[in-house]
C-alpha cells in the first residue's frame, strides 16, 4: 500500500504539468503566427523602399504610395523563406527542450509555412501578392504549375520533418514508445497549439486586409495533421533519462505582450519605411 502511494504522489505532479506546457505551446504557436506575418510584411516594404514604391507599413498589410513593379510584393515570401531557414540553423544549438526552444521551433514552422503556403497557392489566386509579382517576370507558360507544386512538396516536408522535432519534448519514452503514444503526444503539443494558436492572434490582424490569416486557417488545420500522422512512423526519437518535466512558461505570452504593444503604438498608425524623426508616422506627413 505504501509502495502504491508513493508511486502515485510521483506520477501526480508529471500529469498535472503537462497542460499547462500545452497552452505554453499554444502561445508559442500565436507567436510563430505573429513572427510569420510581420516577417512576410517587413518583406514586402523592404522590397517596396528597394523598389522606390514609398512604403507603409501597418500590423495587417502593407500599403504602397508610389507607383511601381508589383515585383515587391513578392517580397515577403522571400524573407519569410530566409527567416525561417535562419531559425533553423539556430534551433539546433539548444539542448533545453522548454519554452523558448519550443517558441523558436513554433517560429521557424510558421515562417516556412507562411512562404510555402503563398508558393503553393500560386497558381490558385491571380490577385495574390505572389501572383501579381510573379506576373511582372517573363517566364515560361506552365512554371506557376512547378511553383505551385514545389510549394506543396515544401509544406509536405515541413509538417512531416517536425514530427520528431515534437516527439523530442517527452519527458521519457514511454510517451512516445508506440504509435498510438506518438499520435496522442503530438496531438495534444502540435495539433491543439497548432488550431488554437492561429485562432488567438486573429484580433491582432483585423481587419484582415492583407495578412490572409482568416482565409488560410483550415490549411493551418491540415499543416498539423500531417505533423501527426507522420509521429505514427516516427522511431528514431531517443529520449535520455533525467528529462525535466516541462510546464507553464510565460516566455511566449511575454512575446506575445510585445508584438500587441508593437502593433498598437507604432503599426496601426502606418509605420513609413524608412521611418524618419520628424514624420515617421502616415498622420504626420
Amino acid at each position: 500500500m505504501d509502495i502504491e502511494t508513493v508511486t502515485e504522489r510521483e506520477s501526480r505532479p508529471r500529469t498535472r504539468s503537462r497542460v499547462p506546457f500545452i497552452v505554453t505551446s499554444a502561445l508559442a504557436s500565436a507567436v510563430g503566427v505573429i513572427v510569420a506575418i510581420f516577417v512576410d510584411n517587413l518583406g514586402q516594404a523592404v522590397a517596396g523602399l528597394i523598389g522606390d514604391r514609398a512604403p507603409v507599413l501597418y500590423h495587417n498589410d502593407v500599403v504602397f504610395h508610389s507607383a511601381g513593379s508589383d515585383l515587391a510584393l513578392g517580397g515577403g515570401v522571400v524573407l519569410t523563406l530566409l527567416a525561417g531557414a535562419f531559425f533553423l540553423t539556430l534551433y539546433p544549438g539548444s539542448r533545453r527542450f522548454d519554452a523558448s526552444r519550443l517558441t523558436m521551433l513554433w517560429i521557424i514552422l510558421h515562417c516556412f509555412r507562411q512562404g510555402f503556403t503563398q508558393l503553393a497557392t500560386l497558381s490558385l489566386s491571380d490577385d495574390s501578392n505572389v501572383a501579381l509579382a510573379f506576373g511582372t517576370l517573363d517566364v515560361p507558360v506552365g512554371l506557376d504549375l512547378v511553383v505551385s507544386a514545389a510549394g506543396v512538396v515544401g509544406l509536405l516536408s515541413i509538417a512531416l520533418a517536425s514530427a520528431p522535432a515534437f516527439l523530442a519534448y517527452a519527458h521519457r519514452q514511454s510517451l512516445i514508445d508506440s504509435p498510438a503514444k506518438r499520435a496522442a503526444f503530438t496531438g495534444k503539443l502540435a495539433l491543439v497549439p497548432g488550431v488554437v494558436g492561429p485562432l488567438l492572434t486573429v484580433p491582432a490582424f483585423l481587419p484582415d486586409n492583407g495578412s490572409g490569416l482568416i482565409q488560410s486557417l483550415p490549411l493551418l488545420g491540415l499543416f498539423t495533421v500531417a505533423t501527426v500522422l507522420a509521429a505514427l512512423a516516427t522511431r528514431t526519437v531517443r529520449i535520455g533519462d533525467g528529462r525535466t518535466v516541462q510546464g507553464w512558461s510565460w516566455l511566449p505570452l511575454v512575446w506575445l505582450v510585445g508584438f500587441g504593444l508593437l502593433f498598437q503604438l507604432l503599426l496601426r498608425r502606418g509605420l513609413v519605411i524608412p521611418p524618419t524623426l520628424e514624420n515617421p508616422f502616415v498622420e504626420s506627413g
